[in-house]
C-alpha cells in the first residue's frame, strides 16, 4: 500500500489534526469546546461541558442541531420522524432535552462521551436533510426500505469497539456467509470530504478488531453531484460505495 494511504499513518495524522484543531473557552460555568467537525453549513460543531456534583459532566449542543433543522423547515415532531430521531440518539446514549442533545459522563469516559455526542450531532444533521424532490422521505428510510424490498437480511444499528477503545456505530451489519465476508454498512446523506474523512477514520480503527476480510459498504446519496475525489478516496481504501442512483447494480455486494 502507498505510504500516504497507510492506516497507521492516517490515524496519526487524524489524531494530530484533532489535537491541533480543537479549542476550549470558558463561558460562564460552561466550557465551550469547538471541534474540527463541520455541519452542513461548514460551521464547526461546538459542545458545551458543565461540571456537576460528584464529578458528573453534562455535555450538550445547546439545541444547535434541532433548532437549525426546524429553521430549515424540517418537522421532527411527526411520529415517524420522532421515532427515527430517537433511534439515532439511542445509538449513542444521547438524550433530547428541550431540543438540546445531551449526554452525561464522568472524568474517565469524557473523551468517548464527547465523541458519542459529536457522532449523534453529525448523524442527525446529515440524516434529516431531506431530498428536495422527496420531501416526505429521509435517506436512511429509503435505504432500509430498499434492503427490505430485496430481502437482504441485516442487523440494524450495531456498534463496535475500535483498536483505540472508541466505540463506533454502523447502520447495518450483513453477516458473514459461506461466500461473503462480514460487511458493515454506513449511510451518508451528504457525501462530502468531512464525512469521507470521518468514515475512513472510524473504519480503519474498527477493522483492526474485526475479521481480516471484513468489508465496509457505504451508501451515498447522489441526488446532488458527489465530488469525484470522495468516490476515489473510498476506492483507495478498498471501501465499496453504492451511489443511490446505481443501487440496483450493486445487489451482489449485499446479498449472501
Amino acid at each position: 500500500m502507498n505510504n500516504l494511504l497507510d492506516p497507521i499513518k492516517l490515524k496519526e495524522k487524524y489524531i494530530n489534526w484533532l489535537e491541533k484543531e480543537i479549542s476550549v473557552n470558558q463561558i460562564g460555568e460552561y466550557l465551550e469546546i469547538t471541534s474540527p467537525f463541520l455541519d452542513r453549513y461548514n460551521d464547526y460543531l461546538q459542545v458545551y461541558a458543565k461540571l456537576e456534583k460528584d464529578d458528573e459532566i453534562i455535555l450538550t449542543d445547546d439545541s444547535y442541531i434541532i433548532n437549525n433543522l426546524q429553521m430549515s423547515g424540517i418537522d421532527i415532531k411527526s411520529t415517524k420522524r420522532k421515532q427515527l430521531l430517537e433511534s439515532f440518539l439511542n445509538k449513542y446514549n444521547v438524550k433530547l432535552e428541550d431540543n438540546a442533545l445531551v449526554i452525561k459522563s464522568g472524568i474517565e469516559d469524557f473523551p468517548q462521551k464527547i465523541l458519542f455526542l459529536i457522532q449523534a450531532m453529525l448523524n442527525v444533521d446529515d440524516m434529516f436533510m431531506l431530498s428536495q424532490n422527496k420531501v416526505a422521505s429521509i435517506f436512511l428510510e429509503d435505504v432500509t426500505e430498499f434492503l427490505d424490498s430485496k430481502e437482504i437480511f441485516y442487523s440494524k444499528d450495531v456498534s463496535f469497539i475500535g483498536k483505540s477503545g472508541f466505540v463506533y456505530s454502523y447502520e447495518y451489519l450483513l453477516q458473514r456467509t459461506k461466500d461473503k465476508p462480514e460487511r458493515l454498512c454506513k449511510v451518508i446523506n451528504n457525501p462530502n470530504k468531512q464525512n469521507f474523512q470521518n468514515t475512513i477514520f472510524m473504519w480503519n480503527d474498527t477493522k483492526e478488531t474485526r475479521d481480516n476480510n471484513s468489508e465496509l459498504i457505504v451508501f451515498l446519496n447522489d441526488e446532488n453531484k458527489i465530488d469525484a475525489t470522495v468516490i476515489e478516496g473510498f476506492k483507495n481504501y478498498d471501501v465499496n460505495t453504492i451511489p443511490w442512483s446505481e443501487r440496483e447494480n450493486h445487489l451482489d455486494l449485499l446479498r449472501a
